[in-house]
């Protein structure tokens, strides 16, 4: 497999932040085609921005879906404007900063024990431990992952989730998607976000305390977005901007390219499909 540089899209990562609850714009432009320097000015560089055209026409290839995916994406941006966006600006704007930071913390403990099992199931033991020791010592002395001590304790945070895993057992390659309401996915990403959220304890707490907690956790990650949508304006084609730093995130996950990049690129979480059973039985309550 072509390994996709990650300098190629050194600003895009970020958007995967907001690609929780946004869908797709408008199409108006044809898709970019890169441009390859002379040899004689940077061999090297060639090579690198050849690779990366390999690469930028393999996910054209994963996108055969291109007349579904592009009306719900233009219809989760519509959704977007009008219902999530706001609902976040007002809770970053009337949030003390304190409460925000204890929030993230809280919800990003609560991945660890999904982590864990995912990092086991990809053969990484170590890397299971630390997110482990991370649940243990962050749900104890960080009052329930509140606080975050085991950062300060310099254990380092792991990512893992059940489509990154299906990815490693060698499902490398997935049609991508646009699920409405949700977002950017493949089909193994679907599949995998639908068994995380089953073995979520976010899942678990919204059945037995109630489905604020689901709502909290979705209204929390779309506020994370709220600073990278400059990254949008004036792009010729967001579909496309959007799914190729989608799928090139993905593909450095599953390969495990992590290394190369840095920390600020590196997505805070997967958003979960929320149970709506759950959020049913609680509402009814």
């Amino acid at each position: 497999m072509t390994k996709l540089s990650p300098a190629r899209f050194p600003r895009l990562s970020p958007l995967l932040l907001c690609l929780v609850l946004l869908g797709a714009g408008p199409a108006f432009a044809q898709t970019p085609q890169p441009v390859v320097p002379a040899a004689e000015e940077d061999p090297f560089l060639v090579a690198e921005m050849q690779d990366d055209a390999q690469a930028l026409s393999s996910f054209e290839a994963l996108d055969p879906w291109q007349g579904f995916n592009r009306p719900v994406y233009r219809f989760n941006r519509g959704f977007d404007r009008i219902i999530f966006r706001p609902i976040a600006k007002v809770y970053d704007k009337v949030t003390p900063k304190l409460v925000k930071t204890g929030v993230n913390n809280f919800f990003d403990n609560l991945q660890e024990p999904v982590v864990t099992v995912n990092l086991l199931l990809q053969g990484r033991p170590k890397a299971a431990l630390q997110s482990f020791g991370r649940f243990l010592m962050n749900s104890t002395l960080g009052l329930a992952g509140v606080l975050d001590p085991a950062s300060h304790a310099r254990f380092p945070r792991h990512r893992g989730d059940f489509g990154q895993t299906f990815g490693r057992w060698g499902w490398k390659k997935s049609r991508y998607i646009v699920l409405p309401i949700f977002g950017p996915a493949t089909v193994r990403d679907g599949l995998g976000k639908g068994v995380n959220t089953r073995v979520s304890p976010i899942d678990w707490l919204a059945r037995e305390e109630g489905a604020e907690y689901t709502l909290l956790y979705g209204i929390d990650a779309r506020a994370r977005a709220l600073s990278a949508e400059a990254l949008l304006e004036g792009a010729a084609d967001e579909y496309l901007l959007v799914r190729d730093a989608y799928l090139q995130n993905r593909r450095c996950q599953i390969i495990d390219c992590s290394d190369d990049l840095p920390d600020y690129l590196l997505p805070d979480y997967e958003f979960e499909v929320p149970d709506f059973d759950a959020l049913e039985s609680n509402l009814r309550r």
